[in-house]
């Protein structure tokens, strides 16, 4: 045994050595990205993707910029200010490039370079619509202005290539669609200034994301100190997800002291030793422990949710220490004290990994950290029983225990509501039936923004950068499948003339899509011909003989520029606006989705995709998956209770836990909890944790140490109603849930187990006798 114990001891420093290395030395981040809880469905390489894999793909594009707004009544001050700054965030580690006004003239001479061959090809929507209207002479007359004046930068090449000034006017265009950061604005006597930071791809996954935003606010304190009178604002995916993680953090540690003192309160009020303590910290500790090595060998990153929701391994792993501990020191040696719980602590264990493994076949990777988390601490819990515990020397419950007396007056009323065998299995038939009719009646709430939990301040910048800069993008965008890159630049077109009108309204801000950077190949041969005939074959002559250089009329079988890798590399922007085989247009202030939708309802192949929605959608599907989960839980306990203790007696067992599922599930809903898919996961943990209860009381039942049990159980629903009480205390709403469903549902739990395993009639009373007689 003390082989065993040394062994067992040693993994568990080994594990403790593994875990601190991988987060201290960030080779395990923590994520709180909300993408994070969603699968990665993805459709076929080249082909349309689901609404979900889009919605993941573009966010995440989104999550690698950080946008920064200066504000400042003097310009040359404000620009001065933005100079230092954009320096400071460029030295950091996790920074690519810098985007600030005025400092991107590499950026324009790799436009002209692109655009530039391709001049007559590229018409911004007010040129294209002049040369339709046969308004030519408007852009002749510009083309003479351009010429004649002192700022031109026009150069022998570009006259060539674009004589009547008809690329600056689509780069102007393109600029104000995109939204580049490439103005200065000024508003109400104040000036705002732009510097957007494009982040390293894998920051957030390497876990330095919180000293990136560390470091960037440091920054920008530094000069907002530096220069009175200048104000700022920030937005970003990472600052959100950096603030999320921050608050769970807190949480975790608020959570796990608290259960801890909670829970070592209650030990020492029980057996007024410190020695029981002590075996109750080593058994909850090596659950942590291997837990936590457990996730952070698996994933590359854990999510701050399941941290959070690790901690309440506190109240779990504990139950089964406390189900030897409180055994007598009259029941024998430390290994005849083992026998006596160890089927009914393997049972439990068994079932238990049942319910947490059904959590691992989650689509979501958070549910499959907290499942991986769950199983591994329970394991090595139960091996701690086993091989730790042991060397405890044994003390017993004091009968002055006000714990102790509260359970025997539990236990007194408890008994008064006793049934027969029959009652009981109707009962269990009333509740198999309404657990399945609630699952079916109660309406879900999946609505993803009610999970976070939000930072006010970074809600209010962002929507400040929005307003006054239009950047930082809005959520709902449109996608346009098919096969052929051309015919979906050409839909893109065709979205764009049809939504037009609708910026014209102020019902939508603005819109930037593939097309708008790349035309399609017969829009191309349209403004070429356009320009052919009402520029060049009325104007050209004239033009002629105010430059230097010979021009010439469009070749209208040059080469057309096309999406390929060389646009790419010039035109980062395209990435964003493609994901898979699956174009993507973007949105900017679309306050009418109605209109937007009634405007694209006759063009085919045309998805509008509102990224919550989407989102919320996945997870209800997502819900409607762990129902059926569950449910093929519950039928292999059935069969299991069935097989061990026979069908009546099986059958009653069974609904315990079924019972507190269903405790859960209307108690959550009467007390206006979110019927999520989280929340209708959690009800995995009532289950586990619920057939603990039951499978203890019905293997102990015919056995001596039944009374000793009842009040492990007992301690057991106190340390668990602790721990997932704790969680429902929260900041973050979805950790708030969970931890409320769970902790009404176990209290269901524990009524059930007694009511469902207790003896009745004589059989009542002679019991009673007996752990009368074992007390004395």
């Amino acid at each position: 045994m003390a082989l065993r114990a040394t062994l067992w001891a040693l993994c568990l420093i080994a594990m403790a050595f593994f875990a601190t290395w991988q987060l201290r030395g960030g080779h395990t981040g923590i994520d709180a990205d909300i993408l994070s809880l969603i699968g990665q469905e993805n459709a076929a390489p080249n082909g349309p993707q689901t609404d979900i894999a889009t919605v993941r793909h573009l966010l995440a594009n989104d999550g690698q910029q950080a946008i920064f707004m200066l504000s400042h009544a003097n310009r040359d001050t404000l620009e001065t200010a933005a100079t230092d700054f954009a320096g400071r965030i460029a030295a950091l580690d996790g920074t690519q490039g810098i985007t600030l006004p005025g400092h991107n003239d590499n950026r324009f001479a790799d436009l002209m370079a692109l655009y530039g061959p391709h001049a007559n090809s590229l018409l911004s929507p007010s040129d294209r619509e002049k040369l339709a209207n046969g308004d030519a002479e408007a852009l002749y007359r510009r083309a003479l202005q351009n010429l004649y004046s002192p700022a031109t930068t026009l150069s022998s090449q570009s006259l060539k290539q674009d004589p009547f000034a008809l690329l600056p006017a689509f780069l102007s265009d393109l600029g104000a669609k995109i939204g580049t950061g490439n103005d200065v604005i000024a508003r109400d006597g104040q000036f705002y200034l732009p510097v957007m930071a494009s982040l390293s791809p894998d920051l957030q996954s390497s876990g330095n994301d919180q000293r990136w935003v560390m470091d960037a606010n440091a920054a920008l304190q530094s000069v907002t100190d530096a220069t009175p009178g200048l104000t700022t604002a920030k937005t970003g995916q990472i600052f959100f997800a950096v603030a999320e993680a921050s608050r769970a953090q807190s949480d975790v540690q608020r959570i796990a002291i608290i259960a801890t003192i909670g829970i070592l309160l209650m030990i020492g009020l029980v057996f007024y030793s410190p020695i029981p303590l002590l075996g109750a910290l080593l058994v909850v500790g090596s659950g942590l422990l291997a837990g936590l090595a457990a996730v952070v060998a698996i994933f590359p990153a854990i999510h701050a949710i399941a941290l959070v929701f690790g901690a309440t391994m506190i109240g779990i792993s504990v139950d089964y220490a406390l189900h030897y501990l409180v055994l007598r020191s009259a029941a024998g040696s430390p290994t005849d004290r083992l026998r006596k719980i160890r089927p009914g602590l393997s049972l439990g264990l068994l079932t238990s990994v049942i319910g947490f493994g059904a959590l691992s076949l989650s689509p979501t990777q958070l549910l499959s950290q907290i499942a991986v988390y769950s199983i591994a601490g329970l394991v090595a819990a139960y091996c701690s029983v086993l091989f730790l515990l042991p060397l405890i020397p044994a003390r017993d419950v004091r009968s002055s225990s006000p714990i102790r007396k509260l359970h025997d007056g539990l236990q007194a009323v408890l008994g008064k509501t006793f049934a027969p065998i029959r009652v009981r299995l109707i009962a269990s038939a009333a509740i198999i039936i309404t657990l399945a009719l609630a699952a079916f009646v109660i309406p879900g709430n999946n609505d993803i923004r009610q999970f976070g939990h939000g930072n006010d301040a970074l809600i209010a910048d962002a929507g400040n950068i929005a307003d006054i800069l239009g950047l930082g993008g809005s959520p709902v965008f449109i996608r346009i499948d098919g096969d052929d890159p051309q015919a979906r630049l050409e839909t893109g077109e065709a979205v764009s003339d049809a939504l037009t009108p609708l910026i014209a309204d102020n019902r939508l801000g603005g819109m930037i899509g593939l097309s708008d950077l790349i035309p399609s190949i017969t829009r191309q041969t349209e403004n070429r011909d356009l320009v052919a005939t009402g520029l060049y074959d009325r104007f050209g002559a004239a033009l002629s003989d105010q430059l230097p250089v010979t021009i010439t009329a469009p070749d209208k079988d040059a080469d057309y520029i096309i999406p390929d890798d060389i646009a790419a590399r010039t035109l980062p922007e395209i990435a964003r606006l493609h994901s898979g085989g699956s174009d993507i247009i973007r949105l900017r202030n679309a306050t009418d989705i109605d209109a937007i939708r009634t405007a694209l309802a006759d063009i085919q192949n045309v998805t509008l995709i509102n990224p919550p929605t989407a989102i919320s959608d996945q997870f209800a599907a997502y819900r409607l998956w762990a129902w059926i989960a569950l449910g093929g839980a519950l039928c292999v306990a059935a069969i299991l209770a069935v097989l061990r203790y026979g069908f009546q007696t099986g059958i009653c067992v069974f609904a315990a836990p079924a019972g507190a599922i269903l405790f859960a599930v209307l108690g959550g809903y009467a007390f206006g909890i979110a019927q999520s898919f989280f929340t209708t996961m959690a009800l995995f943990l009532v289950f586990a944790i619920g057939a603990d209860y039951v499978l203890f009381l019905a293997e102990s039942r015919n056995g001596t140490h039944d009374d000793d049990t009842r009040l492990a159980v007992l301690l057991s629903l106190i340390s668990s109603v602790l721990a997932f009480g704790l969680l429902a205390t929260s900041s973050v709403p979805l950790v708030r849930d969970i931890g409320s469903v769970i902790a009404i549902g176990l209290i269901g739990a524990w009524f059930l187990a007694f009511w469902m395993t207790a003896p009745t009639g004589d059989k009542n009373n002679a019991q009673t006798q007996k752990q009368r007689g074992q007390k004395q």
